[in-house]
């Protein structure tokens, strides 16, 4: 039998054992702002955040919380890895296929509705991806939507807080 002995150990720090489940990193951009939206075309929101993966089988955990308004119909906002849109549902026929819809609030005056998700995106890479919301406003054209407030935005004291969106990243090791 023998005896090892040491005055002082040190991490690799060049090497990391990931076991899979566990969260490698985690990143969050944050919407502070207020945004009206007037085209059916979709655009950047300024709601993004950007990871870069440690390997190729690692997978990123997109959580989205997006407050705001849209009429009394569903308004479209997308997830997009990069410029590719994650997360909608199968085409099917005319109807919308977002992740993110804001849909009628419970009532219609005008106030806030979340919507929320999260997807568990596998990006095959280890280059930086950004992962961004974009938004628009209904298809039809008939209402604008807004972003972080109300449609009325009245400056009062309880009818129409603004409100923060958020966009979370965490790797997981797989």
């Amino acid at each position: 039998m023998s005896t090892l002995y040491v005055d002082n150990l040190s991490p690799n720090l060049n090497s990391r054992v990931l076991s899979a489940g566990h969260v490698v990193q985690v990143v969050q951009g944050v919407k502070t702002s207020t945004s009206v939206l007037t085209s059916t075309s979709f655009v950047d929101i300024g709601l993004s955040a950007t990871i870069t993966p440690t390997t190729t089988s690692s997978k990123i955990l997109v959580s989205v919380q997006l407050w705001g308004y849209s009429g009394f119909y569903i308004a479209p906002n997308r997830l997009m890895r990069n410029t590719t849109e994650i997360g909608a549902a199968p085409t099917a026929g005319n109807r919308p296929t977002t992740a993110l819809p804001f849909a009628l609030p419970p009532n219609t005056d005008g106030s806030m509705t979340v919507a929320a998700v999260s997807i568990l995106d596998s990006p095959s890479t280890t280059s930086s991806v950004t992962y961004k919301v974009q938004s628009a406003k209904r298809a039809d054209g008939s209402e604008s939507s807004y972003v972080n407030r109300s449609e009325q935005d009245r400056d009062t004291t309880s009818y129409d807080p603004r409100t923060v969106s958020y966009i979370t990243l965490m790797e997981i090791a797989q």
